[in-house]
């Protein structure tokens, strides 16, 4: 039996790796856009670059959750998903976790997904 957890990339995770093939942790990555800019809070994020950008703009910066899509695919190839995300009074994280969980039960109702608000951000 197959375990993956999957957060946003507001959970404070950068990498981890299990020492269990039965256990995965997957993170869904945020936005981040600072004028026509747009970041992707991933592992490959440059910092520095982004910063600078955010210093030399006038205008405020935006971000924006992860797409449902995005979640369905990060819930794909195992048998028991744990999703927990940044708090739904703060983001549409949690809200696009919990309909790519209703888009996989769709197509497999028997799926194990449990999707959780964090409550904190």
């Amino acid at each position: 039996m197959t375990w993956k957890i999957v957060t946003d990339s507001g959970c404070d995770l950068r990498s981890l790796e299990s020492q269990s093939k039965e256990l995965q942790f997957e993170r869904v990555p945020l936005t981040l856009q600072i004028g026509t800019e747009i970041f992707r809070d991933d592992d490959g994020l440059d910092i520095d670059n982004m910063m600078a950008t955010m210093y030399q703009s006038s205008k405020a910066a935006t971000s924006s959750c992860p797409s449902p899509d995005a979640f369905l695919q990060a819930y794909k190839g195992v048998d028991n998903v744990i999703a927990v995300t940044i708090t739904g009074t703060l983001s549409g994280s949690h809200n696009s976790a919990r309909l790519a969980k209703n888009d996989l039960l769709e197509d497999y109702p028997n799926a194990n997904i449990h999707v959780i608000d964090s409550l904190s951000a």
